[in-house]
């Protein structure tokens, strides 16, 4: 099994940002007073609540981004996007649609529940700390995960496989390696960590892919006897040494669910995919009632979850971070604002002396713009020699980067 080196990296990144998001989470739970929980976390949350929301932007332009790399690796193609994937739409609600304010009061009601049932202060302010990390581990990657699949559906012809990351649990091992529809959800449970690995329908098709597959049995051979028990419990691993098969020991679907399905639904056997705390259908929903993929991407777009403009760049830049004219340009209607920062963008040249003409963030966005827009028509932006698959996902990765900080360069 060889997953691709650009999804690798992107779990890597997302493992890292996870634990940075629960670093923080610990630090403000140390702020809870046990003798006004309720309180003092609400005063906590007027500033945690914005670093979780944050966490969520950066999780969801990393899922959106590692897609058209990851793309070429497992299939040897590059596929144009129909449009940029927002990642600002995917943060401040759960994978439940919960509005995020709302679900991180929870960890406080659930301590303040418990000491009312009669345990101490500080096994409940544990417990709500528990809940707080499978709330923030969840969040942050499902807001990764949910963006990721909205990439795979603006792109005509591609799926994708499901990349298990070990350690796994014995549900994520049965729906490893799988193959994927670019309209069928991504089932996680808490604290789930697999990720998706797009490829193309043909190649999906064809086998091509087929390195990537992962064997669940040649797992379950990999672990030794006292993992197997641990994972898949003392019987299940005993059954399937001695030749059970593994799909019917394991109910893969018993704890695993789409994003947008809440836990009570699942339970009773529905998978009724709500609207979210702002009104939106979840991207799931939407893949459930578009009869095309064409629809879908107008419906993902309608909903915010893909930036206005479709492909043509320029369209896709005045969804949440267009480039413009400066504060001072009127969006481009004074004509000295305008003239300057066009001649700027010509001649590479800025004149020190003008408040209009381009920062180094509005340049880099500028040229990495400039790079995609000649992928689109078919050139190598980076020289001579012919356009290949590596080159034109390396411009629109680089344009997505670009465009996601507004040119800017953070740490």
């Amino acid at each position: 099994m060889r997953p691709p080196k650009r999804a690798k990296a992107h779990y890597r990144f997302m493992q890292d940002l996870q634990v940075a998001t629960l670093a923080a989470g610990e630090r403000a739970w140390r702020r809870v007073d046990s003798d006004s929980i309720r309180e003092s976390w609400g005063e906590v949350l007027e500033e945690f609540e914005p670093v979780v929301v944050g966490a969520q932007v950066r999780a969801a332009s990393a899922g959106a981004s590692y897609g058209a790399e990851t793309l070429v690796q497992s299939s040897g193609e590059w596929r144009p996007p129909e449009g940029f994937v927002n990642p600002r739409a995917f943060a401040g609600v759960t994978g439940t649609g919960q509005a995020m304010r709302a679900a991180l009061t929870a960890p406080a009601v659930a301590a303040v529940t418990r000491i009312s049932q009669g345990l101490p202060a500080g096994d409940a302010l544990k417990s709500g700390k528990g809940l707080l990390d499978r709330l923030l581990r969840t969040s942050v990657a499902d807001s990764s995960r949910v963006a990721a699949g909205v990439d795979a559906a603006s792109r005509a012809g591609v799926g994708y496989i499901r990349m298990i990351n070990p350690p796994s649990c014995q549900d994520c091992v049965l729906l490893a390696g799988r193959r994927y529809r670019w309209n069928q959800g991504f089932l996680r449970h808490p604290n789930c960590d697999c990720v998706h690995i797009p490829a193309t329908e043909k190649a999906l098709t064809a086998g091509e892919v087929e390195g990537l597959m992962v064997d669940p049995y040649a797992y379950f051979e990999s672990l030794s006897e006292s993992e197997q028990d641990r994972v898949f419990g003392k019987g299940g691993a005993q059954a399937i040494r001695d030749g059970a098969d593994i799909n019917k020991v394991v109910n893969a679907r018993r704890y695993t669910r789409y994003a947008g399905v809440s836990q009570d639904d699942t339970r009773r056997g529905q998978e009724r995919l709500p609207e979210m705390s702002d009104g939106r259908l979840t991207p799931e929903a939407i893949y459930q009632r578009a009869g095309s993929r064409r629809e879908a991407v107008e419906m993902l777009e309608e909903h915010g979850f893909i930036l206005p403009g479709g492909q043509v760049p320029g369209g896709s830049i005045r969804g949440w971070d267009y480039e413009g004219y400066g504060a001072l340009g009127r969006g481009g209607t004074r004509v000295g604002a305008r003239e300057a920062v066009e001649r700027a963008r010509a001649t590479g040249v800025r004149d020190p002396g003008s408040r209009y003409t381009m920062t180094e963030a509005e340049r880099r966005l500028h040229d990495s713009r400039a790079r995609y827009e000649a992928v689109l028509q078919g050139k190598n932006p980076y020289g001579k020699g012919p356009l290949t698959p590596s080159l034109a996902a390396q411009a629109e990765t680089d344009f997505r980067r670009w465009l996601t900080t507004g040119g800017q360069v953070y740490n």
